[in-house]
C-alpha cells in the first residue's frame, strides 16, 4: 500500500523535485510564494517527521551531488541506511566531517587525534614558561571552544562570552597574580592565530574541522542541494561550512524549529533560521503537524506555539498535576522526569534508589565536572567540604555579580547563565552529600548516578534536564514544573521542548498540588 503523505509533506517534495508547475500554480493563487530554484526554509516542530521529509525529498531531488548535514554520527549513521544503496549521490556527513574534507584538500597527509594533545601543544607554544599550569589549562579550553565557535576571532573582547560561558576564568587569586580573564584570552587568541597556520603531515583536533576552513576560506563549492538539519542547534560556524560547500547556482534547504532552539548558551546561532530565511532571501514551508504526541498534550503546546497541532491519528493523551511528595510512588520504568536545573533531579533519583527503582541521571559530563569540583575542594571530611562549598558558591556568585555589573549590555545574559550554572552545582553537591560518610562516598555516588548508558530503556527511569532530553521521547514525562520560567524566550522554548518529549502521558509536579 502507497503511503499516503500530508498537504505540508507533499509541497516539501515539490521543492526538492522542482516541481515549477506545481507551486506556479500555488502562486497564481496566492496561496504560497515559493521559487523551485531558490532556497528554502522548512520550519519543523516537534515529531512532525522532518527526517522523513529530508529523506524522501532528495531522493525525488534531480541534483546530481547532494549532501545532507547531520547534527551527529548517530544521526548520519541513521540517514546512510535509510537512504540506502539506490541514491549515491547523496551524502550524509557530520560538519565536522565535511570540514575535515576541506582541510584535507589544502594540507597533505593530516591526521586527527580526539584528544587533548593538539590543545595544550598550542598553549604551550603560547605560554611557554611564563604561565602556571592552571592558566594553562583555562588558555587550552578558551581557544578550544574558540576554534569551534568563533574562528573568526582575532582581536581583544572576541572570546570574553565564551570565558564566562565555559568556565574559563581564572580564580580571584589568579588574576591578582597577574592572570586576569584578559591574559588568558591573549593567550588564546594567540594559540587560535597559530593553529590557523597548520602545515601538512601535522595532527589536527575535533575543533580545527570547523576552524581551519572557516579561518583559512579553504571552503569549496562541491553540491548542488545541501540539506542542513537541526539548524537551531548549530553554530555560526558550522552553518558557514554548509553553505560554503554549495555550488553557485545550486540550493540550500535549511530545516529546524525556532521554538526548539535552547542551546544559545553553548554557542548555537538561536536566531539561524530567521537570519538565513533574511540572508538567503529562501521561501518557507512548514511541518506543524506532530505524529508523536497525544492531542491534551498538543493543545497544551499551542498555548506556546500556535501553529502546532496533532496529526488525525494522534491518541487522546492526558495531562495532570501530582504533588511532588507523590512522585517517587508514581515513577516507572521507561519514565521520564525533566527540570530544568539539575540540583532537584539529584535528590529525586537518590530517593527513587533507595525505593528500589532503577534510575540514573542523563549527563555523564555533568558527572565528571562534579567529581572534579568536588576534588577542588579538598575536603577533608564531609561537614568541611560543605562547609568549603558554600564559601565557594558565595566567592563565585560575588565575582560574577562584580563582573555583571561593569558588563556591556549584551554580555549580562552570559554572566546570568553562569550565575545560575554556579548555583546548580552548589545545590548538587549539597544533596549528593546528604547522609554521606565520606568524600570518597560523594564521588562514588556521582559516578553511580550520572550516566549516559541505559537511558530511556524500558527497566530504567531517566531523570534528565531539559536540555540533555531534546530529541527524545516517552510515552510518559514528568516535568518539574517549580523549576520552569517565562521570562524569556529561550525559557518559554523549554517548557515547549519539554512538553512535546511525551507521546502520551503528561504529568507536571509541583510543591503547590495539594495532597
Amino acid at each position: 500500500m502507497e503511503r499516503q503523505w500530508s498537504q505540508q509533506q507533499e509541497r516539501a517534495f515539490r521543492w526538492f523535485s522542482k516541481d515549477k508547475d506545481f507551486f506556479r500554480m500555488l502562486r497564481d493563487d496566492g496561496i504560497i510564494n515559493i521559487d523551485v530554484d531558490s532556497h528554502l526554509i522548512v520550519r519543523a516542530r516537534a515529531g512532525t517527521g522532518k527526517t522523513t521529509v529530508i529523506i524522501e525529498g532528495v531522493k525525488r531531488a534531480p541534483e546530481k551531488s547532494m549532501l545532507i548535514c547531520a547534527f551527529s554520527k548517530i544521526i548520519q549513521t541513521e540517514l546512510e541506511t535509510r537512504i540506502g544503496k539506490d541514491h549515491p549521490n547523496v551524502k550524509a556527513q557530520t560538519l565536522h566531517s565535511v570540514g575535515y574534507g576541506c582541510v584535507r584538500r589544502f594540507r597533505e597527509n593530516i591526521r586527527v587525534e580526539f584528544n587533548s594533545s593538539r590543545a595544550d601543544a598550542l598553549t604551550e607554544a603560547v605560554c611557554g614558561r611564563t604561565a602556571p599550569d592552571t592558566i594553562k589549562r583555562l588558555v587550552s579550553k578558551l581557544h578550544t571552544k574558540g576554534r569551534e565557535i568563533a574562528p573568526h576571532a582575532n582581536q581583544e573582547g572576541d572570546l570574553l562570552d565564551i570565558a564566562i560561558r565555559f568556565e574559563c576564568e581564572p580564580d580571584e587569586q589568579w588574576a591578582k597574580s597577574g592572570f586576569p580573564l584578559e591574559k588568558v584570552e591573549h593567550f588564546a587568541l594567540q594559540a587560535m592565530e597559530l593553529a590557523a597556520n597548520v602545515q601538512s603531515g601535522a595532527t589536527i583536533d575535533g575543533s580545527d574541522m570547523i576552524f581551519l576552513p572557516v579561518r583559512n576560506h579553504w571552503l569549496q563549492c562541491q553540491y548542488g542541494l545541501v540539506v542542513v538539519d537541526e539548524c537551531q542547534d548549530l553554530t555560526t560556524a558550522q552553518l558557514e561550512i554548509a553553505q560554503g560547500v554549495l555550488n553557485p547556482g545550486g540550493r540550500i534547504c535549511i530545516v529546524g524549529d525556532d521554538r526548539q532552539a535552547i542551546f544559545g548558551f553553548r554557542g548555537a546561532d538561536s536566531e539561524s533560521l530567521d537570519r538565513l530565511k533574511r540572508e538567503l532571501n529562501a521561501g518557507e514551508l512548514g511541518l506543524t503537524t506532530t505524529y508523536r504526541c497525544g492531542r491534551e498534550i498538543v493543545d497544551l503546546a499551542q498555548q506556546l506555539v500556535p501553529d502546532f497541532e496533532a496529526g488525525e491519528d494522534n491518541s487522546d493523551g492526558d495531562v495532570y498535576s501530582i504533588h511532588s511528595s507523590e512522585l517517587v510512588g508514581a515513577a516507572g520504568p521507561g519514565d521520564y522526569i525533566l527540570s530544568r536545573v539539575n540540583a532537584p533531579l539529584v535528590s529525586i533519583a537518590m530517593r527513587l534508589l533507595r525505593s528500589g527503582k532503577r534510575t540514573r541521571i542523563a549527563g555523564r559530563d555533568i558527572g565528571k565536572g562534579l567529581i572534579t569540583l568536588v576534588r577542588k575542594m579538598r575536603g577533608c571530611s564531609v561537614p568541611d567540604f560543605l562547609q568549603k562549598v558554600a564559601s565557594w558558591e558565595d566567592r563565585e556568585l560575588s565575582r560574577l555579580r562584580g563582573m555583571r555589573d561593569k558588563a556591556e549590555k549584551g554580555r549580562k545574559a552570559t554572566i546570568e547563565n553562569k550565575l545560575s550554572d554556579i548555583v546548580d552545582q552548589a545545590e548538587m553537591l549539597v544533596n549528593l552529600a546528604e547522609g554521606a560518610k565520606s568524600i570518597t562516598e560523594i564521588e562514588e555516588r556521582i559516578e553511580g548516578l550520572f550516566s549516559d548508558d541505559g537511558l530511556g530503556t524500558a527497566g530504567m527511569i531517566t531523570c534528565s534536564s531539559i536540555h540533555k532530553a531534546k530529541g527524545l521521547e516517552a510515552d510518559r514525562v514528568f516535568i518539574l514544573e517549580d523549576t520552569l520560567r517565562n521570562h524569556n524566550i529561550e525559557e518559554i522554548n523549554l517548557r515547549y521542548v519539554a512538553i512535546t518529549r511525551t507521546k502520551q502521558t503528561l504529568v507536571f509536579v509541583s510543591d503547590r498540588v495539594k495532597d
